[in-house]
């Protein structure tokens, strides 16, 4: 089962309102639980699209790993999937909550039930490839929360700086 959302890069401000977020009824639930091979995994995927294409690898940043983290452990303890969470915060408000130092900014997320589906997922969609391969973006935040078994998050953040 796989479900992916993505943003292309964006100026705070002109953030796509339609996004809606998706309830989810978990089959087996439990307290969300970081997978840090997998998000290791998910951004060392990123990073050999890149270089496959010609374009540098991307800088892992701890402070969007922090932002993205932040955003899967959010989804899995309110089950929710959307960028925009049930109460109206969107992905420009994190930005500037987080205080972001730029305004080019992506966020690709999915849900699915393994690392190698959720990248090829993304690789798959237009709208997330283009996230993955902008030459603008430097850095990188990835993190990856299950709920349960095959009930997982990923998180991708991209920024220019």
């Amino acid at each position: 089962m796989m479900a992916a959302i993505g943003l292309s890069p964006v100026v705070v401000g002109t953030y796509q309102a339609q996004d809606v977020p998706i309830a989810l009824a978990f089959v087996n639930p439990h307290q969300p639980v970081a997978l840090n091979d997998e998000a290791r995994a998910l951004a060392d995927d990123v990073n050999a699209e890149r270089v496959k294409r010609g374009l540098p690898p991307l800088e892992r940043d701890d402070a969007l790993d922090k932002f993205a983290y932040a955003k899967a452990v959010e989804m899995a303890a309110r089950g929710y999937f959307g960028h925009t969470d049930p109460d109206g915060v969107t992905f420009e408000d994190r930005l500037r909550a987080w205080h972001w130092p730029t305004t080019y900014a992506g966020e690709n997320i999915a849900y699915d039930s393994d690392e190698r589906h959720a990248h090829t997922a993304f690789m798959n969609s237009p709208e997330h490839a283009r996230n993955v391969l902008d030459a603008h973006e430097a850095r990188l935040g990835v993190a990856v929360v299950t709920v349960g078994s095959g009930e997982t998050f990923y998180v991708e953040d991209f920024s220019a700086k």
